[in-house]
């Protein structure tokens, strides 16, 4: 039997001014929304909510706003950070590229103008600020690539994918490797570290890294919390985004407490039915793959 433990380390809260990215690599809009909101006019109302918040298409007409609503197989096309904001809380999960489900990503719903843009900020560019304005996590969840999980989503997640075992109890039944091992005690001292600095303590080639960090995400037992820039001396920021990782109890403080109460299999129910509510057509291969 696994043995729970608590962790006791530094919590680190990304600011909402480090903005940085780095490079990783349906149905009607009644059904994607079923059992989400009550009927038409409250799926638009909450749309529109959402499109209030993008400066840049304050002279977009209703009815424009609509036609994208539904374009992209039902899903919200993404044209600034409040799409994506709002896709995470309504859905409860994003992955960053073409996943399990059809259509269902940044990569297939980002507006092409926001992707790579010639100029201004892009969808690489707010990884961290949808972090910080959802607390969502965002790591290798999904098919071992990355993606967005809400806290709600993240917790059924974990009871689901650690099968009622704490980190402890993985070790203590071998089930980690001596390099999963290393990364997590130096992030249970640390509390956060950046990925460059991580790999360099770790003393980890980049493959071998890259390998161990993909394991433990998609277990669960490592998140990225944050992004931030290299900054020139001057202070100003430049290159691609360095991800902040942390251990998600470090992040969310009733994470165990979560999963002492949550069954595996409860977890997985949950999970299955709320993805059959939003993604009625997908078949049952599909989204057992998107929860692992």
């Amino acid at each position: 039997m696994a043995v729970r433990f608590r962790l006791r380390v530094l919590i680190w809260k990304p600011s909402r001014h480090l903005q940085s990215s780095s490079p990783e690599r349906g149905g009607s809009d009644n059904q994607v929304h079923q059992g989400t909101f009550s009927d038409a006019a409250q799926r638009v109302n909450a749309y529109q909510t959402m499109i209030a918040a993008c400066t840049e298409w304050d002279t977009i007409s209703t009815r424009s706003h609509k036609k994208r609503y539904n374009k992209a197989m039902g899903f919200p096309a993404i044209r600034c950070e409040k799409d994506i904001e709002y896709i995470v809380q309504e859905y409860g999960f994003l992955p960053f590229f073409t996943s399990a489900i059809p259509g269902f990503s940044i990569e297939e719903m980002a507006d092409r103008k926001v992707w790579f843009p010639p100029h201004g900020e892009g969808v690489w560019e707010w990884k961290d600020p949808v972090i910080a304005g959802t607390g969502a996590a965002y790591g290798r969840f999904f098919l071992s690539r990355p993606g967005f999980a809400s806290r709600e989503f993240f917790m059924k997640l974990s009871a689901y994918r650690r099968d009622g075992y704490d980190f402890e109890g993985m070790v203590n039944d071998g089930l980690v490797t001596r390099n999963e091992r290393t990364i997590h005690a130096i992030l249970e001292e640390a509390g956060t570290s950046s990925s460059v600095f991580l790999r360099q303590r770790a003393g980890m080639s980049k493959s071998v890294f890259d390998s161990t960090i993909t394991r433990l995400q998609m277990r669960t037992f490592m998140m990225v919390s944050g992004f931030g820039y290299n900054l020139t001396k001057d202070g100003r920021p430049y290159g691609w985004g360095i991800a902040r990782y942390a251990l998600p109890e470090a992040v969310y403080e009733e994470l165990e407490d979560t999963l002492n109460a949550l069954e595996p299999a409860d977890a997985k129910d949950r999970l299955l039915a709320d993805l059959r509510r939003h993604f009625p057509d997908a078949d049952d291969d599909a989204l057992l793959r998107t929860i692992g």
